[in-house]
């Protein structure tokens, strides 16, 4: 009887083929198995409809010209407030442990994390490691690519945050006063759209960052996975 043929960590080698599809479903398998509890779907509505109507009338605003019109206006702003004031709240819901025992909560979730990780590394192990190695090597110079091209587009947007965005709509309305709903009719067209696409640049943004995420993700199984132990 043949024994399978085993890697030099000792892990039973695999005659599947090494892919970065591959890596990227037992990288996704991963992040669901340690994922957070998840939104809920009324969260999820409340802040898709909070930032949908934030846009709607920050591009709305300049085309403002009547009554009817500066009421829709008002409509959109409450609701908007509404809808953040409930997402508020179910996320403080889901998140109440985190807040009053958040030491206890995070060592369990390293804990269960961490026994995950080691379990996918040697799922790893069982691919030659030359093959992880040149696949490491490719990566690791396309995530230097990766990173100059979009360093141009996000800057530092992983050190800043939601400040710029927060600094910028406070110059934008930090001489607007409660009730004086006729000032957004003053806001002129191109203060509207260049308004309305910097919330798709700092999404767009965003969705780079987590992009490079996810490539940190791939090379720090492939570097695991190819160390000695």
């Amino acid at each position: 009887m043949m024994t399978p043929m085993k890697s030099p960590a000792g892990t039973p080698m695999t005659n599947e083929p090494l892919t970065y599809a591959l890596i990227e479903k037992k990288i996704e398998k991963y992040a669901r198995d340690v994922s957070d509890e998840k939104l809920g779907a009324l969260e999820r509505r409340a802040a898709l409809a909070s930032v949908g109507l934030l846009v709607s009338v920050c591009t709305a605003a300049p085309f403002v010209k009547s009554s009817v019109a500066l009421l829709v206006l008002q409509m959109g702003i409450w609701l908007s407030v509404i809808a953040m004031l409930i997402g508020f709240v179910c996320m403080l819901r889901r998140e109440w442990r985190t807040f009053y025992r958040r030491h206890d909560k995070l060592s369990r979730e390293l804990d269960r994390d961490y026994d995950r990780w080691q379990v996918l590394v040697k799922e790893m192990r069982g691919f030659p490691i030359a093959e992880l190695a040149r696949r490491l090597r490719y990566l690791s110079a396309r995530k230097s690519s990766l990173a100059y091209r979009t360093g141009l587009f996000t800057g530092s947007l992983q050190r800043l945050g939601v400040l710029p965005l927060l600094a910028i709509l406070y110059l934008q309305f930090k001489d607007w006063r409660f009730g004086d709903w006729q000032a957004f009719g003053q806001v002129h067209m191109v203060g509207g759209l260049l308004l309305w696409a910097l919330f798709l640049a700092y999404f767009l943004s965003w969705w780079l960052v987590g992009l490079g995420g996810r490539w940190d993700a791939y090379e720090a199984l492939l570097i695991e996975a190819t160390h000695d132990e």
